[in-house]
């Protein structure tokens, strides 16, 4: 049972492209594990600090060092909490072998779908990784992130070029490839054309045409 290799499937993909919440979909439909924040939530508790704050630098290069901000933090502010000055200098590497570190120990354990967070490059040298990039057209995803959000156009797509702006430069920095280079994934899909439920079942249907195992219990 130890040995046991678990079937994962790491997605990445462009914000409001609605790679999540396929993510979801597919756990679900396969019976797996579904992992995106819970990552977040286990680097904050290592690391003695607050999620939310930890948020701010996920998958986002912040060129390098971020004890200045961390020191910052530690001293309070009247618009913030006191929070707990960290022991030492905490740099965007450190923080992606944490969460390195947590994926790997999660896709040990369970079949799972995990979102973002570089899975697709962590997890490579699995023979059971299954890596997908959802994305879509700027226009698409513009009328996502603006349903139920009061914002103009313009500033969700200041945001959203912002996103994808810092999400490669993360990338790129930490383990010196092109985020968005096709050649990283199995399958890449166009969720403004194949809808959110097609999307799942073609995934799906790939998990099940290599021959992989799923969890039917």
């Amino acid at each position: 049972m130890g040995n046991e290799i678990h079937t994962v499937v790491a997605i990445s993909r462009l914000m409001a492209s609605g790679g999540s919440y396929i993510g979801y979909l597919l756990a679900k439909k396969l019976n797996f594990k579904y992992v995106d924040r819970e990552i977040l939530r286990q680097a904050a508790k290592n690391m003695g600090t607050d999620e939310k704050w930890l948020e701010n630098f996920d998958e986002r290069s912040s060129s390098g060092l971020l004890s200045t901000l961390l020191r910052g933090f530690a001293l309070g502010s009247p618009e913030a909490g006191y929070v707990p000055p960290f022991p030492a200098p905490v740099y965007d590497k450190d923080l992606f072998e944490l969460e390195s570190s947590i994926i790997n120990n999660i896709a040990d354990k369970h079949d799972a779908v995990i979102i973002g967070r570089g899975g697709f490059h962590v997890l490579r040298e699995r023979p059971k990784i299954i890596k997908i990039f959802i994305h879509a057209p700027m226009e698409f995803r513009v009328k996502r992130f603006m349903s139920g959000q009061s914002m103009s156009e313009q500033k969700a797509r200041s945001m959203l070029h912002e996103s994808d702006r810092k999400r490669a430069k993360f990338i790129r920095d930490i383990v010196g490839i092109n985020w968005t280079d096709l050649k990283n994934y199995h399958l890449c899909i166009d969720s403004s054309v194949i809808d959110f439920n097609l999307s799942v079942d073609l995934i799906a249907g790939v998990v099940k045409d290599l021959s992989i195992p799923v969890n039917n219990d």
